[in-house]
This record gives C-alpha cells, sequence and structure tokens, in this order.
C-alpha cells in the first residue's frame, strides 16, 4: 500500500496543474495505464510540457493498447522528465503498468510537475 503522505504530494501537485482526470486516492495507490496517460495528455495540454513527444497515435489512448506501446509511451515521459532534472528516474514502465511500485510511479508524476514549475520545461 501506499503511504498516504505521498499520495497527498501527487495530488497537491497535480491539482495545481490539471483539473481531470479525478485525483482520487483509489487510482493514485494502483494507477492504471489508461488513467496514467491522461495525466500525461493533460498536463501536456495545460503546460506545454513534453509538447512533441509522442507520435499522433500514441496521444489517445485507445490507440496504445499493447504492453509494448504502453511501455514505449510511458518510457518516454519518465526520460524526458528524468532529463530535465538531470537525474534517472526511479519508476519502471514494465513494473508501472503491472501496477506494481506505485509509490515510483507517484514519485514520477510529482516530478513531472516540478519540473515544469521550475521553469525546467522544454518543448521536445
Amino acid at each position: 500500500m501506499v503511504d498516504a503522505a505521498v499520495i497527498k504530494k501527487t495530488q497537491d501537485s497535480l491539482g495545481k496543474v490539471i483539473k481531470k482526470p479525478p485525483l482520487t486516492e483509489k487510482l493514485l495507490s494502483k494507477p492504471p495505464f489508461r488513467y496514467l496517460h491522461d495525466i500525461i495528455s493533460e498536463v501536456i495540454k495545460s503546460t506545454g510540457f513534453l509538447e512533441g513527444l509522442f507520435e499522433d497515435y500514441e496521444k489517445t489512448s485507445a490507440s496504445v493498447k499493447e504492453k509494448d506501446q504502453k511501455i514505449l509511451f510511458l518510457q518516454k515521459a519518465i526520460d524526458a522528465v528524468g532529463l530535465s532534472i538531470g537525474s534517472q528516474l526511479a519508476a519502471r514502465p514494465s513494473k508501472v503498468i503491472a501496477g506494481q511500485e506505485p509509490e515510483k510511479t507517484n514519485e514520477f508524476l510529482q516530478y513531472l510537475v516540478d519540473v515544469q514549475q521550475k521553469g525546467l520545461t522544454t518543448r521536445l
């Protein structure tokens, strides 16, 4: 189970940037791929961070169905955030889509917002 403080920090960070999808404790404790895709898409829409990183087909979650496509999508996002902060993130896409390591997934989501708030935003 994910520490409630970790989820609260994720809710506070993301809540400053996006209004949807809902940032519920249940979804953040074991975020499904579709939910993560929606969060990343909303961050792109509201901040411009990661704009240009994904292929057109990747921008629609229904088009990213296969395991390897999901892993590639998340790997791109995780790597881009890691490059922006100058450090490799602990989140591993294969574990994320399997619903494992939700703490590391939440850490990634926190960095996703922190990067753009600290002015490290870049268009790729």
